[in-house]
């Protein structure tokens, strides 16, 4: 798990840096800009997700969906998500979250955030526990943004394990311009 949350940081450096140069090839700006402007970060969005699910001594590939809403205030970005995603692993079928997200524009092209909520787990039985994660988003072109996430699922009651972590990455489109 350890391995995983350094790869996990170690890509999110990555991309921040991916990121700041693909804002200046969307005509946005990697300087200090107008936070206060609307667009991309705010209102309904929804996209699509693929990424590693490590479960103990399970492990493999889900891709899925995800749908949230946003507000805006100065340079904090917060809002809802709902995502589920499908499995191709032996003890899971299925994973899903509805979360809070709390985030921070480094530039106004580029978000850093946290999220928490409740996360559901299918496998044999369906558990519920406390998910949490950390990720980073940036703009890739008008309407269209590009993230890397990670979650770590907390169900102490599940038949696979204390925690299951989830390193994915995302397109997500502003929906109702």
């Amino acid at each position: 798990m350890v391995v995983l949350r350094r790869g996990f940081y170690g890509l999110a450096v990555v991309a921040g840096l991916a990121f700041s140069t693909t804002a200046t090839w969307a005509g946005g700006s990697v300087a200090a800009g107008p936070y206060d402007r609307p667009g991309i970060w705010t209102g309904l969005y929804g996209g699509v997700n693929l990424g590693h699910v490590d479960a103990d001594h399970d492990d493999g590939i889900a891709g899925g969906v995800q749908v949230g809403y946003n507000w805006r205030s100065q340079q904090f970005i917060y809002g809802v998500e709902g995502d589920l995603s499908i499995t191709n692993m032996d003890q899971i079928d299925w994973l899903g979250s509805v979360r809070g997200r709390l985030g921070y524009l480094l530039q106004p092209n580029l978000l850093l955030y946290g999220t928490a909520g409740v996360g559901v787990v299918n496998a044999v039985n369906t558990d519920t526990g406390f998910v949490w994660g950390l990720g980073v988003e940036g703009k890739v072109a008008d309407g269209m943004t590009a993230r890397l996430e990670y979650l770590s699922f907390d169900n102490n009651d599940n038949h696979h394990g204390d925690n299951i972590n989830v390193i994915r990455a995302g397109l997500n489109f502003k929906l109702g311009r």
